[in-house]
């Protein structure tokens, strides 16, 4: 897990979320829909590990599947990795 402040709030995890999309996906954070599936971007499997990392680093968590597969969007990632985080407390 990274030094920064943990991010709990479902409208921090979007934000981050967001950014991390936008990142990969070379594209302007604001250009990223949560709701569109995030294939429609053109996010690939090997986007999707690298996203899974990043999360699992940022958020101290594992994931048995990739999260952007199972839950397409960045609305659906958060609000999974949310109720994760909610329970680990």
């Amino acid at each position: 897990m990274t030094d920064s402040p943990q991010l709990h709030s479902l409208a921090e995890i979007r934000s981050w979320l967001r950014e991390r999309v936008a990142f990969y996906l070379d594209q302007p954070g604001e250009s990223i829909e949560p709701d569109v599936p995030l294939t429609d971007y053109g996010m690939n499997s090997i986007y999707g590990v690298s996203i899974l990392g990043d999360i699992e680093d940022e958020f101290g968590v594992e994931f048995e599947t990739i999260p952007t597969w199972t839950h397409p969007s960045i609305n659906h990632i958060a609000k999974y990795l949310e109720s994760m985080l909610a329970s680990a407390r």
